[in-house]
């Protein structure tokens, strides 16, 4: 007769065993995988005369091609230009095109460009002479937006191709997703910035992330969900409802921009949703929030509504921010670069380890 203790114990040490194997042993599939990208957001500039921050853009650019090795691509969080659409008064043209342009050094070394779209792709220069923003979202930006970025992928919902899209490493051992938290079905007037995300997206991303074999999951927006400064207030209940997807499909780390500063934490069980939906919900596992959010665009210097050490908060006048992603293996390891000029310093990196290679409820196979 074996008694329920130690067949715990023998459980408990099959499970070890096999989790150390299987973190020392290479295998066959992806997990043997290495992949390195960037992340960074915000280089639109803060007048009609300064559209796009083209000065950090170049620092930038000539410190991501001195990387060794050379990343396979930057995934860029939104906000390119002040506004995607200049009005008729000065330049009357869309802006993508100069955003292409100046990242070209990097598309020419063969780093591809994948693009989320912000809140300023969808404004107008306004009428004034001082070229003030309406706060209007205009569709048509969008559908231009849509027409410009042609390798960003169309296997989104119908209608949101190129702004809604998911694509895989070559070895499919790394899941990459792109939402898109503004989307229009037709002008909006006065929109919340904050952005929010509809019903078809959030169904796309469950799907999306319950089909994937990949080891490492990682969802990209504009907007964050938990708020870093004094002046943002509280996000809504579909970022609440993205985050949902997140924890329970297990995703390494969901980046954004929008808020001009740098920050990263670990989401987990001790951080409670903000706002919390009707049907309560509570964080099971842990998804890093990495903000890195002004790569030309003005830094938010406002005091932080939270622990600046805690959220590792980097929000210094005139500091902008990239982020670099090595993916080995089982192993997920992020180093963040900030400075006034080139070259920028490293001024924080994690690691991401693998998600628990016991299942949670392993004690119920006894059953």
């Amino acid at each position: 007769m074996i008694y329920k203790g130690k067949r715990i114990i023998a459980v408990w040490i099959l499970w070890t065993v096999a989790a150390v194997l299987a973190a020392a042993l290479p295998t066959v599939s992806g997990h043997c995988e290495t992949l390195r990208f960037v992340f960074m957001a915000d280089c639109r500039g803060n007048s009609a005369s300064d559209l796009i921050d083209t000065t950090v853009l170049k620092a930038i650019d000539e410190q991501i091609l001195a990387l060794s090795p050379r990343p396979s691509f930057v995934i860029f969080g939104g906000d390119q230009a002040r506004y995607g659409y200049s009005h008729p008064h000065s330049r009357g043209e869309y802006n993508f095109k100069k955003f292409k342009d100046a990242l070209k050094p990097l598309t020419d070394a063969g780093i591809k460009l994948y693009t989320v779209l912000g809140n300023h792709e969808l404004y107008r220069e306004g009428g004034t002479e001082n070229g003030e923003i309406t706060g209007d979202f205009f569709l048509e930006n969008q559908q231009e937006f849509q027409k410009e970025f042609t390798d960003n992928p169309t296997n989104g919902p119908a209608g949101y191709e190129r702004l809604v899209y998911s694509f895989e490493s070559p070895q499919n051992d790394a899941f990459f997703a792109v939402m898109d938290c503004y989307y229009l079905a037709q002008d909006a007037p006065g929109t919340d910035l904050h952005g929010r995300f509809d019903d078809t997206q959030l169904a796309w991303l469950g799907d999306q992330l319950k089909k994937t074999k990949a080891t490492h999951k990682f969802v990209f927006a504009h907007a964050p969900y938990y708020q870093i400064i004094g002046e943002q207030s509280k996000q809504n209940t579909t970022f609440t409802s993205l985050w949902k997807i997140l924890d329970e499909n297990r995703v390494d780390f969901f980046a954004c921009g929008h808020i001009h500063l740098y920050s990263r934490k670990t989401i987990d069980s001790s951080i409670n949703p903000d706002p919390q939906l009707p049907k309560p919900v509570s964080w099971k596992n842990r998804v890093v929030q990495l903000l890195s959010g002004t790569c030309g665009a003005e830094v938010d210097t406002g005091t932080p509504t939270v622990d600046r050490s805690a959220w590792h908060v980097f929000n210094d006048a005139k500091t902008y921010y990239f982020s670099v992603v090595d993916i080995n293996g089982r192993n997920v390891k992020v180093k963040s670069y900030g400075g006034t000029a080139a070259p920028y310093q490293l001024i924080d990196q994690f690691t991401i380890p693998p998600h628990g290679t016991l299942p949670p409820d392993y004690l119920l196979l006894l059953d």
